[in-house]
């Protein structure tokens, strides 16, 4: 394509844009400008922000190839503007907004103190950057990102130095610290507990290793991404405020990058979101007081909290959410129960397992086409009729023989998704399987993976994948650990992150046939995926704080990066009621939730169904 060519799509895109943005505005004006360098040069895909002083949600789009960037129409009040790239001082700007348009253009200069820089990256960056010019050490990066990132993203810890010593303790800690922050003695691995086993069998190496590269001297060798090109900025991102029952809103949200990324137990809500047939957005919360389901209207921020009293009289938390052909909001609550809300009748209430059921609700969920609730259960799944309130339990077959030493226990599920022939799929991240269970006949078929052969893998890795249980928090190097997973409603294919072995795997339903895809940005750590009407897949990655898109038919990755560092995003949703469908997901680090629109030709339909 000529530039000439090119700039007239543009224009002809952007005059679209400009002209729905403002069908969908409330009479308000324009935001537009250019961002370029302290040298002059043109800035592509920079990321500039908006918020309005009275609003609880910020709006985010990107420079072009010519620094040039434009906001759809915002309401008339005062606003800050500021934009970002990793290794500039950030450009700031704040002015009323008026009814018609304001031009504003930032200059952002280059940081030469490496501190700094350093301080903006994100976790891929950070591993990334990390010395690993031998086998040895790109060993240890792996070891790092299998047992210190499966609760957070790498940045949070790597921001920070220290020596050996205090890299150990660090270790000895993560082994009696689960992600709510509140210690678990029985984690730690004694003679008769498996408890965090793989992350304790990589204590000393990793501490040495830690406390040798990020000890007393600083990264050196920056391994930054690049900025986004192309369809990655073609792109409108809303943060909508998730506020805690319990605290204010914390000044550090991840907004902005200079301060690294933020404590999680600040800013920690919303685990699963979930749009309705009317555009509501239904999170589950599993660290809010007073919080079991909240509602988000995406046309005002408004967020209504809704309380399910336990059996110690405290609000249930909930983990994962999803909305039933009924317009039903189905919760897999930390009482081990399936718990629901009915919008249209405000009933809400918990379905308590009868005694001597052998299994119990485990954190992840979903619905099949009868509107029957399944999750993960220590062994398998369990299922609840809706109708009769009855529970059933699968239990999926036995580790292998030898596997864990003979002594795995409960060898650990984690996602759970159901097919479009109400089969579920489950996985172990431990034992890198999937179970299959026939919702007809209630066999369980184990669906295996095998582990990865890279370079970095020795012999002790394989010894410890074949003694030591592992998970999807606590991984050998080698490990794939099948993570969150979704099917395609319209084919006979299932999508899973392989959270440790960086990877997206599709298995046919019919013929258990398994095809791997590598994440195009190493060290991602892929949590969670969801699949649209097209039958596109959206893959939510740990270490990285974007939202990456996979298309089948072209067999292409694109990731869409976000405003906010720490996301640390474990779900992700689409609305399929726009055109093409609006994607949501929660940042579990940092109080937010997300929602990507796509600009051009097709954005009509999105934004008016969007309103």
């Amino acid at each position: 394509m000529s530039k000439l060519t090119w700039l007239s799509t543009v224009l002809v895109v952007g005059g679209l844009w400009a002209a729905l943005a403002a069908q969908s505005g409330t009479g308000g004006g324009t935001i537009q400008g250019n961002v370029k360098s302290s040298d002059g040069a043109a800035m592509e895909g920079v990321i500039v922000s908006a918020r309005a002083a009275d609003r609880s949600f910020t709006t985010s789009v990107f420079t072009d190839r010519l620094g040039n960037y434009t906001f759809p129409s915002l309401d008339a009040v005062q606003y800050k503007v500021w934009a970002q790239a990793v290794g500039f001082e950030a450009g700031r700007s704040e002015f009323a907004l008026g009814g018609g348009r304001v031009e504003r253009s930032l200059t952002l200069t280059a940081l030469k103190d490496t501190d700094r820089i350093v301080k903006q990256m994100s976790g891929v960056e950070y591993l990334a950057s990390l010395p690993q010019s031998t086998s040895a050490d790109r060993r240890m990066v792996h070891a790092f990102k299998n047992n210190c990132t499966g609760c957070h993203t790498a940045s949070y810890p790597l921001q920070n130095r220290w020596d050996s010593t205090g890299w150990g303790i660090l270790v000895d800690l993560m082994t009696v610290f689960p992600s709510s922050g509140v210690p678990v003695p029985a984690m730690r691995p004694t003679a008769d507990n498996q408890g965090n086993r793989t992350t304790a069998a990589y204590r000393d190496e990793l501490a040495e290793y830690l406390g040798r590269v990020r000890g007393d001297t600083q990264l050196s060798n920056l391994k930054l991404r690049p900025r986004p090109s192309g369809e990655a900025t073609q792109v409108v991102i809303t943060e909508f405020d998730l506020p805690r029952t319990d605290r204010p809103l914390h000044f550090d949200d991840g907004s902005d990058w200079s301060m690294g990324t933020p404590s999680r137990f600040i800013g920690r809500a919303a685990h699963d979101v979930w749009a309705d047939a009317e555009g509501i957005i239904w999170m589950a919360d599993d660290m809010v007081p007073h919080r079991t389901f909240a509602r988000l209207d995406p046309r005002t921020g408004k967020v209504t909290d809704y309380a399910l009293p336990g059996p110690d009289g405290k609000s249930l938390g909930t983990h994962s959410i999803v909305v039933d052909h009924l317009g039903k909001v189905w919760a897999a609550a930390e009482d081990d129960n399936f718990a629901m809300l009915n919008p249209k009748t405000g009933e809400m209430k918990s379905f308590p397992r009868p005694q001597g059921i052998k299994g119990e609700v485990g954190g992840t969920l979903d619905v099949d086409s009868k509107g029957n609730p399944w999750a993960t259960s220590r062994n398998g799944a369990i299922k609840l009729d809706a109708v009769t309130s009855q529970y059933t339990y699968y239990e999926g077959p036995p580790a292998p023989e030898g596997y864990c030493g003979g002594e795995c226990g409960g060898w650990g599920t984690y996602g759970i998704t159901v097919d479009k022939d109400d089969n579920a799929w489950v996985t172990n991240p431990g034992l890198d399987r999937l179970l299959k269970v026939d919702s007809r006949t209630g066999k369980v078929t184990a669906v295996n993976l095998g582990p990865l052969a890279t370079p970095e893998v020795i012999v002790i890795d394989r010894q410890r994948q074949l003694t030591i249980r592992g998970s999807q928090n606590g991984a050998v190097v080698g490990q794939r650990a099948p993570r969150r997973l979704a099917a395609d409603p319209n084919s006979d294919r299932v999508w899973v992150a392989l959270y440790t072995g960086d990877r997206l795997a599709r298995i046919d339903t019919k013929t258990l046939q398994v095809k791997e895809y590598p994440l195009p940005t190493p060290y991602s750590s892929p949590y969670a995926t969801a699949v649209d009407k097209r039958g596109v897949v959206w893959i939510t990655t740990m270490n990285n704080d974007v939202l990456t898109k996979f298309d089948p038919k072209t067999e292409r990755f694109t990731e869409y990066p976000l405003p906010t560092r720490g996301t640390e995003i474990r779900h992700v949703q689409v609305d399929n009621r726009t055109d093409p469908p609006t994607v949501w997901a929660p940042y579990n680090r940092t109080n937010k939730v997300v929602r990507i629109q796509f600009r051009g030709p097709a954005t009509q339909q999105q934004t008016r169904a969007a309103r």
